[in-house]
């Protein structure tokens, strides 16, 4: 999306406020993500076992670094990794993109070929949400970096449960018909009585009393807590099936880690 299709946005959204709030997310789940490095010279292509990477799980990357200067002609070069979790870094190892292997054939010819880079990586079990590998000084050139973003506890639909009539409240919700307090009662009343079912997650407030349901709107007064646009807007998105139940609930799940929902 460029500027312009902005601007044609802009002209088609009444009392557009010069403020737009973008969700982004993947169009597939396919592998390898690819991305390129600063200098333009190095293509790479990330993956990773198993598909869904948990917290307090061990994932294992697969990296291979294509020349973009020769045709994306596969390179072992050597590399720096860091990784950050909410701007810390949780992680660091160097190595080589591709290991080199000599195969002698039946009539006595050579053949090079390379082999695929792995990087285990122990997950810690405080961990969760979008975690950045950074590969830095690829063949020890300061401007040979690139950065990946992958998800560590994503929200899968097969893991998840959302009565169809919620969205007439979603959609209330993010018209202002009902407030931020009586949506979010509502969704934490649901969750407690198994109504919702969202991944378990761990919370930054717990409550005293383990038998009473909390008011998440004073809840949100309280621990001077908002809700973000953001999440308001994908309810809204959802209510008319813009996006699909996972990203909705992507935000409730960020809610309940942030104690404004209880459960």
């Amino acid at each position: 999306m460029n500027q312009n299709d902005i601007l044609e946005l802009s002209k088609k959204i009444d009392g557009f406020s010069n403020k737009m709030d973008f969700s982004v997310m993947p169009s597939a789940d396919n592998l390898p993500l690819t991305t390129m490095t600063e200098n333009a010279q190095y293509k790479l292509n990330l993956s990773w076992e198993p598909q869904s990477i948990k917290s307090g799980s061990t994932t294992t990357f697969y990296i291979d670094i294509l020349d973009a200067f020769y045709i994306d002609r596969q390179v072992s070069v050597g590399y720096d990794l860091s990784i950050f979790h909410d701007g810390e870094e949780i992680a660091r190892t160097s190595g080589d993109s591709t290991g080199a292997q000599v195969t002698r054939n039946t009539d006595d010819s050579t053949q090079l070929s390379f082999l695929q880079s792995s990087i285990k990586f122990d997950v810690p079990d405080n961990v969760s949400g979008i975690i950045t590998l950074q590969f830095e000084n690829l063949n020890g050139s300061d401007l040979a970096n690139a950065i990946f973003s992958v998800v560590v506890d994503r929200v899968n639909i097969d893991e998840t449960s959302v009565p169809a009539w919620i969205k007439n409240n979603a959609g209330w919700w993010a018209t202002d018909q009902i407030d931020d307090s009586s949506f979010l009662q509502g969704i934490q009343y649901l969750i407690q009585e198994g109504i919702m079912i969202i991944p378990t997650t761990e919370t930054s407030e717990s409550s005293d009393d383990s038998d009473a349901i909390p008011d998440a709107g004073q809840r949100a007064q309280e621990f001077d807590q908002h809700v973000p646009a953001w999440i308001k807007n994908n309810a809204g998105w959802w209510a008319t099936d813009q996006i699909d139940d996972s990203a909705f609930l992507q935000g409730i799940q960020y809610l309940v880690q942030k104690g404004i929902i209880v459960v």
